[in-house]
């Protein structure tokens, strides 16, 4: 194969690699969970390690990613990423309501399973936007981006920036069949 023909098909084959096998992302699962305590019991609260102590965090979340609008996305010193959330309106008047009467405790975020940040709630969040400062992998940022606007962006231009991803999706596809064909084209001569 010419050098002229690998460079595009390697850049194809990058862009597919944010999609593997040519599929969408799988959708993250994101929640927020207040406080609790160990006598909670196993049924309504579980351990989260917090460096030599253990926290015990409500199984009960405070939110639910169907219940985000938006994100923005920010990369930390950690090569991880970190993102502020945007909520709508009933959830976040139910952030504003349990972070005014849980303050001094603390807040975990969960992504996908795994606690990715803990936070202190100092004061009350009326802004209906919870941050999650690093931990977040550069996979499940992009699934983000594909399942939400980013914050300042609108419906239309996320639907087409999502259009956008497709395009590039399946002209990789395209590329990997072509490229597969022509392996299988010069083994049979």
């Amino acid at each position: 194969m010419n050098r002229v023909l690998l460079i595009p098909l390697l850049i194809v084959a990058s862009i597919s690699l944010a999609y593997p096998m040519g599929k969408r992302p799988e959708k993250n699962r994101l929640t927020f969970h207040i406080q609790g305590k160990e006598s909670d019991g196993p049924k309504m609260a579980f351990p989260v390690p917090m460096g030599d102590r253990r926290l015990f965090f409500s199984k009960s979340p405070v939110t639910f990613t169907k219940e985000i609008v938006s994100l923005k996305h920010f990369m930390t010193d950690d090569g991880t990423y970190g993102a502020t959330f945007s909520f709508d309106k009933p959830a976040a008047g139910r952030i504003a309501a349990i972070t005014t009467s849980n303050r001094d405790t603390w807040l975990v975020a969960m992504l996908n399973g795994r606690p990715v940040d803990v936070v202190f709630i100092d004061e009350p969040v009326t802004d209906g936007r919870l941050v999650i400062w690093r931990g977040i992998t550069q996979k499940e940022i992009i699934r983000f981006e594909y399942a939400m606007p980013i914050t300042g962006e609108t419906r239309e231009q996320w639907k087409d920036r999502i259009k956008g991803h497709e395009k590039q999706r399946k002209a990789a596809q395209k590329a990997m069949r072509e490229a597969q064909e022509e392996r299988n084209r010069r083994r049979s001569q």
